[in-house]
């Protein structure tokens, strides 16, 4: 795997999974889209007084236990003078079943790699390509470690949703949660659809309500000397009923001094986006995976995601 495919896992998040909502994507070769810095509003928007935090955390619950949905994926990200696109195709069972299924193709230069992600809710696995072999994410497990069935009790709590957030949609807000602290939010209007800018830059202590997996503490202790580590994020999530907290837009910018030092400069290095959301029927096929005939071994990594300790109370916080 090329330096700029690499790159692109740590962009969306120690995973690799990457998403993104209707947008033209250029050539392979070509730069990325330009866009606002992320402190540059829009037109026809409103600043709100709300913890944008707590939209990240909906966003989280909602990635959970929302209804079904199916959407298509693009990202284009520049890494190492190089142009990685990913385009994809997304489905969940919602519901707080962890059932989903994510296809792409990787594509940078003349280097191609397919990649797919599926969880029946118990098993979740992950293959990038054809010659790594095959990861595995023992969900039963972190079920149990919280409470098992009980767990239903506590589905409003912010601190459950998190630590279901295995893979997916809901591992990539949860990520964004935890790397970066939330400062500003507003409302505006993007293609007709209401929404929720969020605006984010990365953390330096850890966020009130947090989870205390090693996934967690990785997001929240990025490698500080990495300088392609995007030092500023803006996530759009939608604001009506039809699309709540859906996060069609992520886009992540690289933050530098002007060569006098006067100014600083904020350049895009990954936009990812999701398009044509909808709601879907759900089949048990949809999610089903067979680890290839070829595969010498399974790495599991259920381990990142086991909570370091048992909830301490089972106290929820209801998300209003």
């Amino acid at each position: 795997m090329n330096a700029s495919i690499s790159i692109l896992c740590l962009i969306c998040g120690e995973v690799w999974f990457s998403n993104a909502a209707a947008l033209a994507f250029q050539a392979p070769n070509a730069q990325p889209p330009n866009a606002q810095p992320p402190n540059t509003q829009p037109p026809a928007i409103t600043v709100v007084t709300i913890d944008p935090n707590q939209l990240v955390l909906k966003a989280i619950h909602q990635a959970v236990h929302g209804p079904p949905f199916l959407c298509k994926v693009h990202q284009s990200s520049q890494a190492y003078d190089q142009v990685v696109v990913v385009s994809g195709d997304y489905k969940a069972s919602g519901g707080g079943s962890g059932q989903f299924r994510y296809t792409s193709r990787v594509s940078s230069g003349e280097t191609t790699i397919d990649t797919i992600q599926v969880s029946d809710g118990r098993l979740m696995y992950t293959q990038v390509g054809a010659k790594d072999a095959p990861r595995c994410v023992n969900i039963d497990q972190v079920r149990e470690s919280l409470g098992g069935n009980s767990i239903d009790q506590l589905r409003d709590s912010p601190e459950v949703s998190i630590y279901l957030a295995i893979g997916g949609h809901a591992e990539l807000l949860r990520n964004l949660y935890h790397r970066y602290r939330w400062y500003k939010a507003v409302e505006g209007r993007i293609d007709g659809v209401d929404v929720w800018q969020l605006v984010g830059t990365l953390r330096t202590e850890p966020p009130r309500i947090s989870g205390n997996a090693l996934v967690d503490k990785q997001a929240l202790t990025p490698p500080a000397a990495n300088p392609n580590l995007p030092a500023e994020v803006r996530l759009t999530l939608g604001r009506s009923i039809a699309t709540a907290y859906f996060p069609f837009r992520v886009e992540y910018f690289s933050r530098s001094k002007t060569p006098d030092d006067t100014q600083t400069v904020h350049k895009l290095v990954s936009k990812l986006v999701h398009s044509e959301p909808s709601t879907t029927t759900i089949s048990e096929k949809d999610f089903a995976y067979k680890v290839p005939d070829s595969a010498d071994k399974i790495d599991y990594e259920t381990n990142q995601y086991m909570p370091e300790t048992p909830l301490a109370r089972k106290l929820p916080f209801p998300l209003k």
